[in-house]
């Protein structure tokens, strides 16, 4: 690397060492918090096995928990030293997210507009979750990288990492072989043999440890936990067509849509174009970008796992880079190009900002708008508290029963659970739009004819306590 993107990466790392010491403490989140109780049973089984019995797995390989649970053996078992592990994560990211705008990136792109690229929201927001997507996007940037530039050891370790993260990682592997093959068709790539070496290793490897996890518990991709085995079924007509809103939802939202209306437009206009002729380097993205769509589409819409805009992260990161390529290299006027550019930074920082009515599902860990939820929290159990309402009859959907395993803290005997959101049985209900459980009508009825007791709210993010109005006693405000 040259100076000016030495010095670009260098500032990238400060912020996320900013980032890092701001956020230290902040808990695991959503998805996050499963990841604690696979990697505590590895921490706790001092490492004797790396397949998790049925009860615990959800079918995704060991590597990121292994991962956290190593750096609990190393630097004690703290929000800190999980977040240390984050850290490293994202500045490999970011490296490998510079190396691809470095080689992708036309000639009349200045490097500069790599930070573009960095501000994506759903990215930003992935690199304070303490979830295994930032490792998965790591591997899978490091395999486009490795394949441009043809190292076989690179790329062989690159696609075992992203087979040993998250089940997604055969998605994106089946993606890498297309590329892979389109590729060399077209001429973009010259074929090494050795690349097939790396493709064998991977698949041995993570074939191994599948068979490894059969003979043991009896399956090997698919879990037999009763918890996840919904989310693997095949989905029926009427939730592929919303599937498919989704996906299309997913692509367009928290300020994409800025990116991806233009760039279709202008890839649809500009091979009609004698003036224009797509570079070596767009060609490449634009290959990339469609066929990660492509099998991610038909990968997550026919099932019925709920799909998350964090699943699609390489495809936002190359369409950023393609749309930058196509506006520098079209023949639209300077001052054009300067007002997508600046709506797009704008469109991403708002992207922070885009809250939903709550009877709408938002991927809440897609932006940085959950990480104000936590104080929030603690003021509405200090609340409780002060009011002496025992948490034994406030019903809710959020989880906070988990909170203690978010937070890495010890489960005291004294821990009093809150029960499941039931308007039948319960006196009280905590009601928030950080969950996506409580059904339409559960909200409509408690905001029309249930009392509002106290209610806390910032930038759209709220929670609230409701009070049963069948409840023969009041309890003060």
């Amino acid at each position: 690397m040259n100076k000016k993107e030495i010095l670009l990466f260098l500032a990238i790392v400060g912020l996320l060492l900013i980032e890092f010491f701001l956020f230290r403490d902040l808990p695991f989140f959503w998805d996050g918090i499963s990841k604690v109780t696979r990697a505590t049973w590895i921490y706790d089984h001092n490492f004797s096995s790396f397949i998790l019995p049925t009860e615990y797995s959800s079918g995704h390989p060991p590597l990121w928990i292994t991962s956290l649970a190593i750096f609990w053996e190393v630097l004690g078992r703290t929000l800190t030293s999980s977040r240390f592990l984050l850290l490293l994560v994202n500045i490999g990211v970011f490296y490998q997210i510079l190396l691809l705008c470095k080689r992708n990136f036309t000639t009349s792109v200045p490097i500069f507009f790599f930070l573009l690229i960095c501000i994506e929201p759903t990215l930003i927001a992935q690199t304070t979750s303490l979830n295994n997507d930032m490792m998965l996007l790591f591997f899978t940037l490091f395999s486009i990288n490795s394949l441009i530039k043809n190292k076989w050891l690179f790329y062989a370790l690159a696609l075992s990492g992203l087979l040993f993260t998250n089940l997604r990682g055969v998605y994106c592997f089946i993606a890498l072989i297309s590329i892979h093959i389109i590729y060399t068709k077209r001429n973009l790539l010259l074929f090494n043999r050795k690349m097939v070496v790396s493709y064998s290793i991977a698949v041995i490897g993570f074939g191994t440890f599948l068979f490894l996890r059969y003979t043991e518990l009896g399956w090997w991709i698919l879990t037999n936990n009763e918890h996840y085995v919904a989310h693997r079924e095949t989905a029926t007509y009427i939730r592929i067509l919303k599937n498919v809103f989704v996906f299309i939802k997913n692509i367009l939202e928290l300020g994409r849509v800025v990116v991806w209306i233009p760039l279709v437009l202008l890839l649809l206009k500009f091979p009609r174009s004698e003036q224009y002729k797509m570079s070596q380097s767009s060609r490449q993205v634009l290959i990339a970008l469609l066929v990660f769509t492509i099998v991610f589409f038909f990968g997550f819409v026919p099932f019925s796992n709920p799909m998350g805009p964090r699943y699609m992260l390489i495809c936002f990161i190359l369409a950023n880079i393609l749309f930058v390529n196509v506006l520098f290299e079209s023949t639209i006027k300077k001052r054009t190009r300067n007002i997508f550019l600046s709506l797009t930074v704008i469109a991403f920082i708002s992207g922070h900002f885009w809250i939903y009515p709550a009877t709408i599902s938002q991927a809440w860990d897609s932006s940085l708008a959950y990480v104000g939820y936590y104080n929030k929290e603690e003021k509405m159990l200090k609340f409780l508290e002060e009011k002496n309402i025992p948490h034994s009859e406030v019903g809710t959907n959020i989880p906070l029963n988990a909170r203690k395993t978010a937070r890495l803290e010890e489960r005291g005997k004294g821990f009093k659970k809150f029960p499941t959101l039931d308007l039948t049985t319960n006196k009280y209900v905590i009601f928030s739009n950080i969950e996506n459980k409580t059904s339409d009508e559960t909200i409509i009825e408690l905001r029309n004819n249930w009392r509002e007791v106290k209610t806390y709210k910032k930038l759209g993010l709220f929670i609230t306590l409701y009070q049963n109005p069948n409840t023969m006693f009041v309890r003060g405000n």
